[in-house]
């Protein structure tokens, strides 16, 4: 890309400590909003993961959700205490979905650069949040899970920050294509899946995956 483009603008910023949960086991899936964020290069400082399979590390140091992960959620479960952020983000930025980002969009906000690694899996975790059941499967079907940054260049992020994208090298790599044939089990395009073992910043495990349907 020879140009920037203006993709949105952070509305909200989180961090949080890693705390007793559900299940006996621990989170950091409660986050507290902050103005503003120094990040390195394993993510927000003050935030911690505490299932760090799952959670954290260079290849998923910032995790963002999309606006409409809350829309989606506010019509089906109406009766649900929900407010931005519960679903254990860091970042949520206006007009940005899953649709117009690509595995290996690099974005500027504040001084800091972001490179897109793979989509999140939503788990059991946000039904225990939420004190309901279902609202990881809907947004499942519905391809709106969010996604996982590495840090190419640390810096300060702030609220109202504009979002700015600054390189695609892959830009049929949508994360909407990607969780529709992920999720497919009987999608076997060995052309497509070679296509996607080739983009370079896509995270190990969703390569092992599409990998094993080539036979």
């Amino acid at each position: 890309m020879n140009e920037t483009m203006l993709k949105g603008v952070v509305r909200r910023l989180q961090i949080g400590e890693a705390m007793p949960f559900a299940r006996e086991q621990a989170s950091a899936i409660n986050k507290c909003a902050v103005d503003s964020v120094t990040v390195t290069s394993t993510g927000c400082i003050g935030d911690e993961q505490a299932d760090q399979f799952f959670h954290g590390g260079p290849l998923q140091a910032i995790h963002q959700m999309p606006e409409r992960a809350y829309h989606l959620i506010r019509e089906a479960f109406p009766d649900v205490t929900l407010y931005e952020g519960m679903l254990g983000e860091n970042l949520i930025v206006s007009q940005m979905d899953e649709s117009d980002v690509c595995v290996g969009d690099i974005f500027a906000i504040g001084s800091v650069q972001l490179q897109v690694t793979r989509p999140r899996r939503p788990c059991w975790k946000i039904d225990s949040q939420l004190n309901t059941r279902g609202v990881p499967k809907l947004l499942q079907d519905n391809g709106c899970v969010g996604w996982y940054y590495r840090v190419v260049t640390p810096g300060e992020m702030k609220m109202g920050d504009e979002c700015h994208l600054i390189d695609r090298p892959y830009p049929l790599a949508t994360l909407a294509r990607l969780w529709q044939i992920y999720n497919d089990s009987s999608f076997r395009d060995a052309d497509e899946i070679k296509q996607w073992l080739s983009v370079t910043p896509l995270e190990q495990s969703f390569k092992d995956a599409l990998a094993k349907r080539l036979g």
